[in-house]
Parts: C-alpha cells; sequence; structure tokens
C-alpha cells in the first residue's frame, strides 16, 4: 500500500519538488477538519502571488482519489490574487493540496487535511 501511495504521489507532482517541500507562502485554505461523507465538502482557498508575480494556474489535488488531480484551472488575465470556492467529492480521509503556478513557472502549495466520519452504523440496542 506505502509503494502505491508513493508511487501515486510521483505522477501527480510532475515538478522538481514534492509538494511537502513548496513553500505554501500566499495561500490560505478554507476546509472542515471532519466531514460527514466526502460527496460534497466545501473547500476555499485565497491565493496571493509573490510581490511582481501574477497566477497562471491552479491546481487541486486530491491524493487518496482514483483520479487524483481534481482541478486544473487556467488563469486568464494576469491577477495577483485569486479566490476559488468549490466542492469536492473525496473517496477517503486525506489531505487536499493546492498548487498555485506563477507567471516565472514557480510553484507553492498549501493542504489541509480532513476525516471523512461517515455516519456510524445504527445497531438495534
Amino acid at each position: 500500500h506505502t509503494a502505491y501511495r508513493r508511487q501515486r504521489q510521483m505522477c501527480i507532482r510532475d515538478r522538481s519538488k514534492p509538494l511537502n517541500e513548496l513553500s505554501s507562502d500566499g495561500i490560505e485554505l478554507v476546509f472542515p477538519r471532519l466531514a460527514d461523507t466526502g460527496n460534497a465538502v466545501p473547500f476555499e482557498a485565497q491565493i496571493t502571488a509573490p510581490s511582481g508575480l501574477h497566477l497562471k494556474a491552479l491546481k487541486v489535488i486530491l491524493p487518496e482519489n482514483p483520479n487524483p488531480v481534481a482541478l486544473h484551472l487556467k488563469i486568464m488575465g494576469q491577477p495577483a490574487q485569486y479566490t476559488l470556492k468549490t466542492r469536492l467529492r473525496l473517496a477517503a480521509s486525506q489531505s487536499v493540496w493546492l498548487v498555485a503556478v506563477f507567471n516565472d513557472g514557480s510553484e507553492r502549495a498549501h493542504h489541509a487535511p480532513t476525516v471523512i466520519t461517515s455516519t456510524a452504523c445504527l445497531d438495534d440496542s
């Protein structure tokens, strides 16, 4: 299982550094620590580009999902700030990653973990 997870991480990162080694400066995430189900978990991100740069793309990565790249958004114009609000379908408890790509090719990433609690089964006692 660990080897499979490592292989998935290599496939989704296609960059020179692993996600956890990228700076998270300028990225704020709002994501619940607990969710009843993974069907539609609210996710919000606020991204501010470093001085002199602007955003070119955003990726939302769900490492435990069958298709880990949930969103790849190419941004038009030259915004220095961007807000993303959406709902995500999670296959399991996991950390959701947001990767911001800037016009000079640099990247920043931040993650937020959540646990899917799935309503417990009721017994007859």
